[in-house]
């Protein structure tokens, strides 16, 4: 059992350092960039959403790291809520919970939306000339979405960070 647990734990830790750098690269540098190229940053986007498998490992990542600590959840505590009494299973629960609340941001809605950056540079590309005022008009909208989302899901992100790595240090 015991090595289950560590394994968990390293996937459990290495997707979520993975994920929330990611995330954090992506909010404070990737997303300002695209915005103040404006429609210059349709190559960079397109490059990104359709010829590197980046997005797809971070949902991979992200997921892995959601699973995997739900069943160290349910190895350490089980169904019993009796140890909702003591600080460290506030706070880990709460973190948890912080943790699925941006796993499912980014998995449902944000996937989304650099789906649609997708669709949007196919189209652009496919009519071999540069994007018209409306399909520039249409990514820099989505890109805005993006970015507020982006960053909602960053604030549920380190609140789970934060929350995990101090629970053990909680009691009350």
């Amino acid at each position: 059992m015991i090595l289950i647990i560590i394994l968990l734990r390293i996937i459990h830790i290495v997707g979520g350092v993975f994920w929330v750098g990611f995330g954090l690269v992506n909010v404070g540098f990737l997303q300002p960039t695209a915005k103040a190229l404006g429609p210059d940053s349709q190559k960079m986007m397109q490059h990104l959403t359709q010829k590197t498998r980046l997005l797809s490992t971070v949902y991979i990542a992200a997921t892995l790291t959601v699973l995997s600590g739900l069943l160290l959840y349910w190895i350490v505590f089980g169904f019993n809520f009796a140890f909702m009494y003591s600080g460290h299973s506030v706070i880990l629960t709460s973190a948890s919970i912080a943790g699925i609340i941006g796993w499912f941001i980014a998995v449902f809605i944000i996937r989304g939306i650099f789906n649609q950056i997708k669709v949007l540079g196919r189209q652009v590309q496919a009519s071999g000339n540069p994007p018209s005022p409306e399909q520039a008009g249409q990514m820099q909208a989505l890109l805005g979405r993006l970015g507020i989302l982006g960053k909602i899901t960053i604030v549920f992100l380190l609140v789970s960070l934060v929350g995990m790595s101090i629970a053990r240090y909680v009691s009350f």
